[in-house]
C-alpha cells in the first residue's frame, strides 16, 4: 500500500556526505534522514493532523531540525521519559547557529538517577543559556510544540528525545488551540 506521506524505504538508506555547515556528527545524521525523508509528509495546514509511523531510528527529535531548515523556530516545549546527550547537544546547536530561541524541556525526574551524566549535561547547559530551561516531573508523556512565526506545530507520540527508537508513532498537527492546551503540560 503506498502513503503519499512517508515512505519507510527511505529511511534505510543514509547519504554518507555531511550536511554543509553542521558541526555535530549527531545532528548531521539527522539532517541527513531529514534529507532521506524529505517526502515524510509536507508540513501540515491549519487544523491539518497526520498520523505517522516509523519502523527505524527515527525519533521525536528529528522533527525539530526538519523544521529548522524551513522556518526559524521560536520557542520549542518538549516532555520526554528519556533523552540523549547527544540530543542535548544539537538543541544547543540550533540555538547556537540562530534556528531555535527558546528551549523548554520537561524530562521525567527518574532521569536524575537513570541518567546522572546526561542531567549534569542538561544542568550545564542551562545554568550558561537563559533560553534554554528544564523542569523535572514524574513523566512518561511525549509532546513537543514548535512554533513559528506562522506555525503552531504539536507533534505526540511514542517517541522519546534518546536513541533507541524502533517502532513508534506519532500525530503531527498544526493548530494554535491545541497548542495552547498541550502547552499548559509545561506550567
Amino acid at each position: 500500500m503506498s502513503n503519499k506521506y512517508f515512505d519507510i524505504h527511505s529511511i534505510t538508506e543514509t547519504p554518507k556526505a555531511q550536511v554543509d555547515g553542521v558541526f555535530s556528527k549527531y545532528l548531521n545524521k539527522h539532517l541527513q534522514r531529514i534529507e532521506n525523508v524529505s517526502e515524510l509528509c509536507r508540513i501540515p495546514d491549519d487544523g491539518e493532523v497526520f498520523f505517522l509511523q516509523t519502523e527505524k531510528a527515527f525519533n521525536a527529535f528529528t522533527f525539530i531540525p526538519w523544521i529548522a531548515k524551513k522556518f526559524f523556530i521560536e520557542e520549542i516545549y518538549a516532555s520526554t521519559y528519556s533523552i540523549s546527550r547527544r540530543v542535548v547537544e544539537a538543541l544547543q546547536e540550533l540555538q547556537q547557529d540562530g534556528k531555535v530561541g527558546e528551549v523548554t524541556l520537561l524530562i521525567s525526574d527518574s532521569m536524575i538517577k537513570r541518567n546522572p551524566q546526561t542531567i549534569d549535561n542538561l544542568e550545564a547547559v542551562a545554568k550558561s543559556n537563559a533560553n534554554f530551561k528544564i523542569k523535572y516531573y514524574w513523566n512518561h508523556s511525549k509532546v513537543t510544540l514548535i512554533k513559528t512565526k506562522d506555525h503552531f506545530f504539536v507533534l505526540e507520540g511514542s517517541g522519546n528525545f534518546s536513541e533507541n527508537a524502533q517502532l513508534e508513532q506519532y500525530t503531527f498537527c498544526n493548530d494554535a488551540e491545541v497548542y495552547e492546551f498541550r502547552k499548559q503540560i509545561f506550567e
